[in-house]
């Protein structure tokens, strides 16, 4: 398949060069460029639907500030409705704002989901970022993934005694928030003291996948598609 055919070091070169890329742009002229790029390479790798069900809690951001920025922002205006005036310098403002960030994490999730976070931490090293730096990372991730289970499992437990739904619950969920950061906290420590017993820090590592031609063609497209995208914002 597409996704598989480029190793984590080339996936997030690519991510890195279109993101660094879309984010350069400052006029709303080449934003259906970058939409259409972001759309694309998430059709070409097969992960339009996940990145779109994973993209919600982003679209409503955006949203807001669709809604917010031309009430508050600019001078020209664009349409009145009685007392409610959009000025055009805001929804510039927003419809930047809100593509560039969608297009970001869009084309993030379709290179960088599918990889495992041994693959991310493999492929952060890969490209010459400190070791230390690289474990943090992980260990970030890992420590994410501990409370987000915990927290699941505190729901599922809660709700099998027959725990109660609504606003009135808001104390009983915050005390299941702090435990279940508690308990990964105490997971993360022991996953620590685990590493440290088989040899963390020796001074091994694990040998980085080589690049192959695809990788190196694709980095390479990907350096061109975010320069063309600056030079396009340029220009018009």
């Amino acid at each position: 398949m597409a996704e598989r055919a480029l190793t984590p070091r080339a996936r997030l070169v690519i991510a890195l060069a279109l993101a660094f890329g879309i984010a350069a742009v400052k006029g709303v002229t080449v934003l259906p460029v970058v939409a259409l790029l972001a759309g694309g390479l998430a059709l070409a790798l097969g992960q339009a639907r996940a990145v779109l069900w994973r993209l919600r809690g982003a679209s409503l951001i955006a949203l807001g500030g669709m809604l917010v920025l031309p009430l508050i922002s600019g001078k020209t205006l664009f349409v009145q409705f009685g007392p409610v005036a959009l000025r055009w310098e805001g929804l510039e403002a927003a419809l930047l704002i809100a593509v560039r960030r969608l297009s970001i994490v869009a084309l993030t999730l379709a290179l960088l989901a599918p990889l495992s976070v041994f693959q991310l931490v493999g492929a952060l090293r890969g490209l010459g970022v400190p070791r230390l730096m690289a474990d943090m990372a992980f260990l970030t991730l890992r420590y994410v993934d501990e409370v987000t289970a915990e927290l699941r499992r505190a729901r599922l437990a809660r709700k099998l005694r027959g725990g109660r739904a609504g606003w009135q619950t808001l104390p009983e969920h915050a005390a299941l928030l702090a435990t279940g950061v508690i308990r990964a906290q105490a997971r993360s420590e022991r996953l620590w003291a685990a590493m440290r017993l088989r040899g963390y820090g020796s001074g091994l590592a694990m040998p980085v996948a080589p690049l192959h031609a695809r990788d190196w063609l694709a980095m390479s497209g990907a350096v061109s598609a975010a320069l063309v995208i600056i030079w396009l914002d340029r220009i018009l």
